[in-house]
């Protein structure tokens, strides 16, 4: 298992309580990284049918999700998905997640996209209260736990199926050969690669990068979510909630700046009442993130590359109840909501898309690779119920696991071929530690991929803006493999650098792929929704680089 959040958690769980031999590798500190640790805003939660209304369901869970992205998702993953959530929920309160009561029962949000109030979550820190139960439920299990490994590589054999993995080990600078008959990516999304991000810097798109060399399929990579985000000193995702209020939007000159972007007829309270998170081009709230954006480009920004956001004309009652969660996260940390304005910036979240999933277990068109979380594909297109990202992640991590364990096992015993890629990959690396670069250069070149992503892939696009920041991550990737090398001390940088360019480079094939606005996906060059264009686009390795097919779900 590669990864620490809450997919990983649930997938090293589960294989390791049907009998496997287990080992999660964390880049991060055990329990520290990953969107699910991180992750928090008013009304993170996770969605299952069947813990409030009497008349929602899973039918009713499975309907709103099809709904939202129909064309673009995997009808039997999205199956399981509604069907499984509640039971993998029943797992959580088993191991002592301690969800919100309200009254009798547990308190539930109406989440985008659903019908119905069917959301669960922990003072809005859900992600982290998931992934600490799972932890100790998996030490107990006895899962052995490596902190600080990078993965490298997959190592596969002579027939293609996957042999285990290749990490690097930061604290002891040394190369760690993994030989596994399963293998588990959980890795997260690609939030590095942006300036303004919501989660840990370790999530430089290494599972993207890495599947893709592998020839696996990645699918509707042009989506992913981004919006507002309290981006100092503390950061966290500001939901509908937030926006009820009303708040001032100030520039830098404490101007407020919000009417500059409306067009006649449209007002800022209709925005403010149409706004959620994340981002979308389909109503009026666009404004807001627009000009947000446009403030920092233009230079009217925040030091911390946002705007400000003030509720001190709010009613100390009204912050009270709409926003508990935050008003007590920021008193924690010194912050009078009432009082001082908030740096606020537009903020990556997280990717719709990814390695595409082929079966109800995560199986990636890799054999013997399984794909979930962040990582995975095929539940997530434009749009999608919120609170469906933690359901995926414990009903696929559940799933992965016990299909890992049950391939492991049977394979026990069984002679295998000898591992074909092993020598390829470790003369890559040789290659790269012949030419060392100075530390100082890997770190420019990783603001450059930050600063092209933030600008021209975050909120509007164009072909032209596109191609630019195309022009960049290219070059950088050029730069690591013609004379940009590490030393053993900076070789996970090296590593992560690579991969966060290459990851970005079909993120960006892929919008640029995509000529239409569709929910997030805003192209300028291409204002409208096409209905020819109702459906995915998969990314492979090519010949000569990625390459892009219609893919109908």
């Amino acid at each position: 298992m590669v990864g620490g959040g809450g997919a990983a958690s649930r997938a090293a769980l589960s294989a390791s309580q049907k009998g496997a031999n287990v080992r999660l590798l964390t880049k991060a500190a055990f329990k520290s990284g990953g969107s699910t640790v991180h992750g928090a805003s008013e009304i993170m939660s996770m969605g299952a049918a069947g813990f409030g209304v009497a008349d929602d369901s899973r039918q009713k869970h499975f309907d709103d999700t099809m709904r939202a992205g129909r064309g673009f998702i995997d009808e039997s993953l999205v199956r399981v998905l509604a069907d499984e959530a509640p039971e993998r929920i029943h797992d959580l309160m088993a191991m002592g997640v301690p969800f919100d009561q309200e009254g009798a029962g547990y308190k539930l949000i109406q989440s985008d996209f659903g019908s119905h109030a069917r959301a669960l979550g922990v003072r809005g820190k859900t992600g982290k209260a998931f992934v600490e139960a799972l932890s100790d439920e998996m030490l107990r299990a006895g899962v052995q736990v490596d902190e600080g490994i990078a993965l490298v590589d997959l190592v596969r054999d002579a027939d293609g199926t996957v042999a285990g993995v290749l990490g690097y080990d930061a604290k002891q600078r040394t190369l760690v050969h993994y030989d596994a008959p399963s293998v588990v990516l959980g890795t997260g999304g690609l939030h590095s690669a942006f300036e303004l991000q919501v989660s840990t810097a370790e999530m430089t798109g290494d599972g993207q990068a890495i599947c893709y060399r592998h020839g696996a399929e990645l699918v509707n990579l042009e989506f992913h979510q981004v919006g507002p985000a309290l981006v100092h000193p503390y950061v966290q995702l500001f939901s509908g909630s937030a926006f009820r209020l009303y708040p001032k939007l100030l520039n830098a000159q404490g101007r407020e700046f919000l009417g500059d972007y409306l067009p006649q007829g449209v007002g800022a309270k209709e925005v403010y009442d149409e706004k959620g998170f994340p981002f979308t081009a389909t109503n009026v709230s666009r404004y807001l993130d627009i000009a947000m954006a446009h403030e920092v480009s233009a230079g009217r920004g925040s030091p911390h590359g946002g705007v400000f956001f003030s509720f001190a004309h709010v009613d100390s009652e009204a912050l009270a109840v709409q926003l508990p969660n935050t008003l007590r996260w920021l008193t924690e940390r010194g912050i009078d909501l009432r009082r001082e304005t908030l740096e606020v910036g537009v903020a990556f979240q997280c990717m719709n898309g990814g390695v595409r999933m082929t079966d109800g277990d995560a199986q990636s068109t890799v054999p013997g690779l399984y794909v979930i979380g962040e990582l995975a594909g095929g539940v997530r297109g434009p749009d999608r119920p919120g609170g469906n990202s933690l359901a995926e992640g414990q009903v696929f991590g559940h799933r992965s696991g016990v299909a890992a364990a049950r391939r492991a096992l049977a394979m026990a015993g069984r002679p295998r071929a000898p591992a074909a890629t092993l020598d390829r990959s470790l003369g890559e690396l040789g290659g790269l530690l012949n030419r060392p670069m100075r530390p100082s250069r890997t770190a420019e070149l990783a603001r450059e991929v930050r600063r092209a992503m933030q600008r021209e892939c975050l909120v509007e696009k164009t072909a032209g803006g596109l191609r630019s920041a195309l022009d960049t991550v290219r070059a950088v990737q050029h730069e690591i493999a013609a004379s940009g090398g590490a030393t053993p001390d900076t070789l996970m940088e090296t590593l992560s650098v690579r991969n966060m360019a290459l990851a970005s480079e079909l993120v960006l094939q892929a919008c640029l792929h995509r000529n239409e606005t569709r929910s997030a996906h805003y192209r300028l060059d291409h204002p409208a929704e096409e209905a020819a264009l109702t459906h995915s686009y998969t990314v492979r390795r090519g010949e000569s680089g990625p390459e892009l097919a219609r893919h109908d779900y």
